[in-house]
């Protein structure tokens, strides 16, 4: 699940937290949550296609 967040700092980031409730990978921080959403949003969206670099 992606989770929307107020950062300490200002502002606004997600998260995506595995079904153990870990948490998997966070964004920046972004200046409004909006963009937040748009970032959920873009990740929902590329995250099937992204090709994995194995750089080990």
């Amino acid at each position: 699940m992606f989770e929307i967040l107020r950062a300490s700092s200002g502002g606004y980031f997600w998260r995506l937290k595995g079904g153990n409730g870990e948490t998997l990978c966070h964004s920046e921080v972004y200046t409004s949550k909006q963009s937040a959403q748009n970032g959920v949003d873009a990740a929902k969206r590329l995250a099937p296609i992204a090709q994995v670099y194995d750089k080990a």
